[in-house]
C-alpha cells in the first residue's frame, strides 16, 4: 500500500485524472499533448493492484469528506483571520496547529487510517475554533454566522 499513493501521484503529475466509479478505477488523460509513454507502466501497476488502489481511493474520498465537513463548521463562525493574533498571544498553540496539520497531511498521503485522520481533523477543527473564539473575544465580536450562535460578547445578534 505504501507505493500506491506514489503511483497515483505520479500518474496524476503525468496528466491523468484518477477516480473511482463504484469499484471501477478510471484513468482519463486530461493533459496537453499526448500521454507520456512512461505512463503505461504506471497504469499497468495500478491495474495490477486494483483492490489496494480501490481501497486507497475510497479512503481518500472519505478523508476529503471528513476534512470538508470540518472546514464547513469552522466557516460558520470564521470572521477574521486569527493567525497573527494567535501567534502573538500563544506561539505554542500555533506550533501545536502546525504539528496537527503535518499529522493530517501524513495520514492523508498514506490513505489508510481513517479513524486517526478523523481524530486529527477534529483536533485541528477544535484548535481553529479556539483561535477564532480568542480573536473574537479580543475584538468584542459576536460569532453569529449561518445560524450558529456562539456569542463572545454575551449579546445576541451580529
Amino acid at each position: 500500500m505504501n507505493d500506491i499513493p506514489k503511483l497515483i501521484h505520479t500518474v496524476q503529475n503525468m496528466g491523468y485524472k484518477v477516480s473511482l466509479k463504484g469499484d471501477k478505477i478510471t484513468l482519463k488523460f486530461i493533459g496537453k499533448d499526448d500521454p507520456p509513454k512512461e505512463a503505461l507502466t504506471i497504469i499497468n501497476q495500478i491495474k495490477g493492484n486494483k483492490a489496494i488502489v480501490t481501497e486507497y481511493l475510497k479512503n481518500i474520498s472519505l478523508m476529503e469528506t471528513i476534512f470538508m465537513d470540518a472546514v464547513h463548521e469552522i466557516s460558520k463562525v470564521y470572521q477574521s483571520p486569527p493567525l497573527g493574533y494567535t501567534v502573538k498571544i500563544s506561539p505554542m498553540t500555533c506550533e501545536k496547529a502546525v504539528t496537527i496539520e503535518n499529522k493530517i497531511n501524513a495520514l492523508w498521503d498514506e490513505g489508510k487510517d481513517i479513524t486517526g485522520f478523523q481524530e486529527a481533523v477534529k483536533e485541528w477543527q477544535d484548535l481553529h475554533m479556539k483561535f477564532i473564539k480568542l480573536f473574537n473575544v479580543k475584538k468584542k465580536v459576536d460569532t453569529v454566522l449561518d445560524d450558529v450562535y456562539n456569542a463572545s460578547n454575551g449579546k445576541p445578534g451580529p
